[in-house]
């Protein structure tokens, strides 16, 4: 079942989105500090200016410190700004200005030059200059201070303007790009629509890979659709081939055994009906057998695409098979195994490869066999080889490729389908191994499975 998930547009506008409206705040902020830095400079230079005027006014004569402050002194000041200030005397009493006004003068550091300090008066936020003039008199302050201060209505009015303006462009420039990004981003996406497309398009028997243009973010799942088409089309390939065969294979026998069913409905002979039932009973078990191994055939075709190997002990993989399989036979043989103790580990389907070694044990017990059946499992380099000898005649080896087709004819004429050393095969070469077949003097003859290790 598809699990609708949240829209990729919607996820790729969200973040964008986001990440937008972080950087209008990010240059918002820094717009902000960065103007209200530059507002305090500017003001605090005309402050500084009107303090050092009032300063150049200020002078020292019979004791006293007499100012004549310049009205010029704070016309460059701001309106709209309330302005206080103080002239203090090197002992700090206040000798012009606003007699209440008394800032905290940093004694210690006025030799250092004017400075400008935030400060509260009258509950209002104000910015104060503080310049000192050295008097001519023994004190452990030879100072002169003037303090002229001004609230910060100007300063924050002239920010915030400009703030304002700045965040009008700013929000104008955002949804504009905004509006390019949802844009951008549905032309971007739009070659999936096109994949869509082509998909829904196509006749629900044609598999052949698309053939689009995509772009190289999408090639990856464009290669993956080809990918499982290519694995679909080789499914239903082999469906039609399994379907194809079974339909020629069985026509044959089913017919013969109807054939013989209606004759012996019509014979009165008792030795003739005796007769016709013995041949439906051997083309039953014909057909049986023949259907078993179709259906082991389709089995093997099926598991090796579909199946993940895993690891496999061969040589308990061996005992199971052997075990299951000998337990029916109808005649006393000569049996022997000769494998190591250790588990003898490859890669593969279990299921495969148990079918396959039933069907050798099968072919040998049909076909040869009649007296010794010898299994041997060795090591040979990084392959693991796995030898049947019986004392039967073998397989001529003329038949050897014959027999690893399936449904070839018979070159001895018995009934069947061919098809048990031809799955054999197939599996073999699905695990990257081999069948070949071997005549050993005093041995006998051998169907030889080769598999590789694991590791």
């Amino acid at each position: 079942m598809i699990v609708p998930g949240r829209s990729l547009y919607l996820r790729l506008v969200v973040r964008m989105g986001a990440v937008l409206a972080f950087a209008v705040a990010a240059v918002l902020l820094g717009i902000w500090f960065s103007t209200r830095a530059a507002v305090d400079r500017a003001y605090d230079r005309w402050l500084l200016g009107s303090a050092l005027q009032v300063a150049e006014n200020t002078w020292y004569q019979n004791g006293e410190v007499n100012v004549d402050v310049p009205l010029a002194a704070f016309s460059a000041l701001a309106p709209g700004d309330q302005i206080f200030y103080t002239v203090l005397d090197p002992n700090g009493r206040s000798v012009a200005g606003d007699s209440e006004f008394h800032p905290a003068i940093p004694w210690d550091k006025l030799a250092d030059g004017p400075v400008v300090v935030d400060g509260t008066y009258q509950e209002m936020p104000i910015r104060i200059a503080i310049v000192g003039r050295r008097m001519p008199v023994d004190a452990p302050h030879p100072w002169a201070v003037v303090a002229l201060a001004h609230t910060q209505n100007a300063r924050v009015r002239f920010t915030r303007g400009l703030a304002d303006n700045t965040l009008l462009i700013t929000i104008a420039t955002g949804v504009l790009t905004m509006l390019a990004a949802l844009w951008t981003l549905r032309q971007a996406l739009a070659p999936l629509g096109q994949i869509e497309a082509a998909i829904r398009a196509r006749d629900s028997n044609d598999l052949a890979p698309l053939a689009v243009t995509a772009p190289v973010e999408t090639l990856a799942l464009v290669g993956a659709i080809n990918d499982f088409m290519q694995r679909l089309a080789t499914s239903r390939a082999l469906m039609r081939r399994v379907i194809g065969d079974a339909a020629h294979q069985l026509r044959t026998p089913v017919t013969a055994l109807t054939a013989q069913a209606e004759m012996l409905t019509q014979t009165q002979d008792e030795a003739a009906r005796q007769a016709h039932i013995a041949r439906i009973q051997k083309q039953a078990r014909g057909l049986g057998g023949l259907i078993h191994q179709l259906i082991n055939h389709a089995m093997v075709q099926h598991r090796a695409d579909s199946i993940a190997p895993t690891p496999v002990d061969l040589n308990a993989l061996l005992q199971v098979a052997m075990r299951e399989t000998l337990s029916y036979a109808t005649r006393d043989i000569d049996v022997a195994l000769q494998a190591p103790q250790t588990p003898c580990m490859i890669v593969g389907d279990a299921l495969s490869l148990r079918e396959a070694i039933k069907n050798v044990l099968v072919n040998a017990l049909a076909y040869g066999a009649p007296h010794r059946l010898h299994v041997d499992l060795t090591r040979v380099n990084d392959q693991w080889r796995l030898r049947f000898f019986d004392d039967g005649p073998g397989i001529p080896a003329s038949e050897w490729q014959r027999v690893r087709t399936p449904f070839s004819s018979r070159a001895d004429g018995r009934e069947g389908a061919s098809l048990g050393l031809a799955m054999v095969a197939e599996v073999m070469l699905a695990h990257g191994g081999q069948m070949t077949f071997e005549q050993a003097e005093g041995e006998g003859f051998a169907v030889v499975l080769m598999l590789p290790c694991a590791g």
